[in-house]
């Protein structure tokens, strides 16, 4: 997928992994923008992998692997009930004390 001034290189070899960035910068670690040219605009993945490194270009991608999912799932769920507990105590309190 491109944007405007941005390549965005398909991450092929982490299958299921939810990718949080995906950056391809320079020697000196600054993000590299270029418009859509050379193989990485509309040419295979492997392509664009064999071209970043003519270029002095490197990615650097950020993620969760596949593995991780349902540890995050857990996490979510038990974050949201503590917060549903916390309110139901809170309307609890607030009922007896406007009652009292």
């Amino acid at each position: 997928m491109t944007h405007s001034g941005e390549i965005n290189v398909p991450v092929t070899n982490l299958p299921g992994a939810w990718i949080i960035s995906n950056r391809t910068i320079v020697t000196s670690g600054h993000v590299f923008i270029l418009p859509n040219t050379g193989p990485c605009a509309g040419g295979s993945a492997q392509a664009c992998n064999a071209w970043l490194p003519t270029q002095h270009l490197r990615r650097v991608i950020t993620y969760q692997p596949a593995s991780r999912f349902w540890a995050f799932q857990s996490y979510e769920t038990a974050i949201f009930l503590a917060m549903a507990a916390a309110l139901a105590g809170y309307c609890v309190w607030w009922i007896r004390r406007r009652l009292s």
